[in-house]
């Protein structure tokens, strides 16, 4: 995983809350924002850390290892590698009710907030209102579309500073990638560091990149739909990972049929994507984009993944064909 503690210590964000520790005016509940996932989890980490160690100078070392591990009894983390339900929001509220172990504060980290359904948001929202007495709630998103405004409205809400293309090459060449390969998928990353990392050292995730690239070339009816079909429908496949790529890709490829070719984030197949570009109009890339977010809100509500994906797949077909017949 990239380092980010530079970034993070020279960051509006952080500063923010490094104040409301000196002038000892923490809000009961944060909600830091972010796409890149990682960056949220190491922010919230740091933070966790910053109210920890307040009153706890001598045990920082101690605490901070902890919290690193999430073996912290007072740093309890939540929605790591599954979405926070209302059974683990009911752990959270009883977990609220106990005394710290070690330190003078408790700290819930609720990460991925944006796939709690509302039922699991709703349970915590008395929570989050009349939290018991030194305990404090860190919560994560990439984004607030799924957030509810009760929650919102309850919470110091703080959007992390962006990742500069620069900020991202640097963490890629100082973990041993290349000037080179650090330059370019810095640059095609969108500011997002986890995404960049992924392109360049995750090999099964660069041919899962490259196949979803290969399948606005390949598809060019419903007859071609199966072998991606089969593809993005395996068990190992993140089906929320594709949509964000496939969703990526066409609105690069709508960038350059708007002649706005600048804007193309993935500038490393930007010579690819010119020629899908050639096979679609700028209406059907619209279509597209709207299908994805229309998929992301299915997924989000547990509609059946492989439906998803081939839903995904056979309107990419759809579109090709209807742009084929123009």
């Amino acid at each position: 995983m990239l380092v980010y503690d530079d970034f993070i210590n020279n960051s509006k964000a952080f500063n923010m809350v490094k104040l409301d520790a000196e002038r000892e005016r923490f809000c009961h509940a944060y909600m830091f924002v972010h796409k890149d996932e990682n960056f949220l989890l190491k922010f919230c980490e740091k933070v966790s850390k910053l109210f920890i160690n307040l009153n706890e100078k001598d045990k920082q070392e101690n605490n901070n290892l902890k919290i690193e591990k999430h073996i912290h009894p007072d740093v309890l983390f939540y929605g790591e590698n599954s979405s926070i339900n209302v059974e683990d929001v009911s752990n959270i509220v009883e977990a609220s009710q106990v005394t710290p172990f070690e330190a003078d504060k408790k700290i819930f980290v609720l990460l991925h907030a944006e796939n709690m359904n509302e039922a699991s948001q709703n349970k915590i929202l008395k929570t989050i209102e009349e939290p018991p007495k030194n305990t404090y709630y860190i919560i994560a998103c990439t984004g607030l579309s799924r957030i509810l405004q009760t929650i919102k409205s309850r919470v110091k809400m703080i959007e992390l500073d962006e990742l500069s293309a620069f900020d991202i090459q640097k963490m890629l060449t100082n973990s041993g990638i290349s000037d080179n390969k650090a330059q370019i998928f810095a640059t095609c990353s969108n500011g997002n560091g986890s995404f960049a990392e992924k392109l360049a050292t995750d090999d099964d995730f660069i041919e899962f990149f490259n196949q979803i690239v290969s399948c606005f070339y390949d598809i060019k009816g419903s007859r071609d739909v199966l072998r991606y079909s089969n593809i993005f429908n395996s068990k190992n496949v993140d089906k929320k990972e594709f949509l964000d790529v496939f969703m990526m890709i066409a609105r690069d490829i709508s960038m350059i049929l708007a002649g706005k070719e600048e804007l193309v984030s993935l500038k490393n197949i930007l010579s690819k994507l010119k020629v899908i570009a050639n096979t679609l109009s700028y209406e059907a890339t619209n279509i597209l984009i709207k299908t994805c977010i229309e998929s992301q809100e299915k997924l989000f509500f547990n509609v059946n993944g492989t439906s998803v994906v081939d839903g995904m797949l056979f309107k990419l077909a759809e579109v090709k064909v209807k742009c084929r017949k123009l």
